[in-house]
């Protein structure tokens, strides 16, 4: 099945979001790269805050679908090893689709300052059931003492800063090696997270 206008359009529109922000792109370059005259994308979308703000949808209800996989895929394993795969699963992901990380970079550096608090509302609310779900898997694991004693939710702000850091330094140097670094990287954090 061939994709929508719509579709296209919001394909074209990520593209140049992420390499121009907000700011930077217009209606007409939007246009251009569609292959439509700028007077049709308003057939589509009121303006470029709309066109910007349903990208944004898009990619958010996508972080949350992978937040869901990530974590349920193998709950039954070995607790370093699911911690890991949750942690390897979502660099990779990001790494692999490097527009969808810059335009999350966009949107948290270069928001629109009249949009501002509209994004970050809802960031927060797409991003509070994935972080509930990795602080009750690290209590749980405290619990059952295969992690040290400390507090669930700076332990998951930990493993969301170690990942982000390796995938900013992945993406400012590509001569890294991916799998190695991701390793040596989650070898550090574990040794902070187990339990002595």
């Amino acid at each position: 099945m061939s994709e929508s206008t719509r579709e296209i359009i919001k394909k074209m529109a990520l593209s140049l979001f992420a390499q121009k922000g907000y700011y930077g792109t217009t209606m007409n370059e939007i246009a251009e790269l569609v292959g439509i005259k700028t007077p049709s994308l308003y057939f589509h979308f009121s303006g470029k805050e709309e066109l910007f703000f349903s990208v944004y949808e898009d990619l958010a209800n996508e972080y949350v679908s992978l937040m869901d996989r990530i974590m349920t895929t193998i709950e039954s394993t070995d607790i370093e090893d699911r911690l890991f795969y949750i942690f390897e699963q979502y660099i990779i992901y990001y790494i692999d689709n490097p527009e969808k990380q810059y335009f999350w970079n966009q949107i948290i550096f270069f928001t629109p300052s009249e949009l501002k608090e509209q994004f970050f509302s809802h960031i927060s609310n797409c991003d509070t059931r994935s972080q509930k779900k990795m602080q009750e898997i690290l209590a749980k694991e405290i619990e059952r003492g295969q992690l040290r004693n400390s507090s669930p939710f700076k332990m998951s702000w930990s493993f969301r800063s170690m990942r982000q850091g390796i995938i900013f330094w992945l993406m400012m140097a590509p001569e890294l090696r991916r799998d190695e670094l991701i390793k040596a990287c989650w070898s550090d954090l574990w040794l902070g997270l187990k339990k002595r």
